[in-house]
């Protein structure tokens, strides 16, 4: 009985929080992109419930460490890739999509993979350089099974 309500009541507190007109809209660099106080609240309200919603949602489901190398780039490239983004977005517009007038399905997803690429392509180098300047730390290995036991056991 809760799960319909549940996707019910989160469908509706979707379409409430989504920017989902096209007039009485700001410019480019002007975040939220709405002019009216009301729509900004209820968006940049929306934007910040729904992260929360999706970063609990994640550490519950996917934060388990499946491939040890993909975790790491992953996981590690996170914050250099909230960083370094929009800077990669700028250079593929005004490198590729405008000059050669690239129309939006194709330079929707020149933008999505190459904004990718390059964060992975720079992330790597950077992180390599990193990691011999400043050596991961020594961790402590996991207790065995039989460790956990007599320790239980005491």
């Amino acid at each position: 009985m809760f799960a319909p309500c549940a996707i019910v009541g989160a469908i509706l507190f979707y379409s409430i929080t989504s920017p989902m007109v096209y007039s009485d809209q700001g410019h480019l660099f002007f975040y939220p992109l709405y002019r009216s106080y009301p729509l900004q609240c209820l968006y940049t309200s929306g934007t910040w419930m729904w992260l929360f919603g999706v970063i609990w949602m994640m550490h519950l489901v996917g934060n388990k460490q499946f491939n040890k190398t993909a975790y790491n780039l992953i996981c590690g490239s996170s914050l250099y890739a909230y960083v370094s983004h929009y800077f990669f977005i700028l250079i593929i517009s005004v490198m590729i999509i405008r000059p050669y007038k690239i129309g939006f399905i194709p330079a929707f997803f020149i933008m999505l993979f190459g904004t990718e690429f390059l964060i992975f392509a720079t992330y790597i180098p950077l992180n390599f350089l990193y990691e011999l300047c400043v050596p991961p730390k020594q961790t402590k290995p996991e207790a065995s099974e039989e460790e956990i036991k007599a320790e239980a056991a005491l």
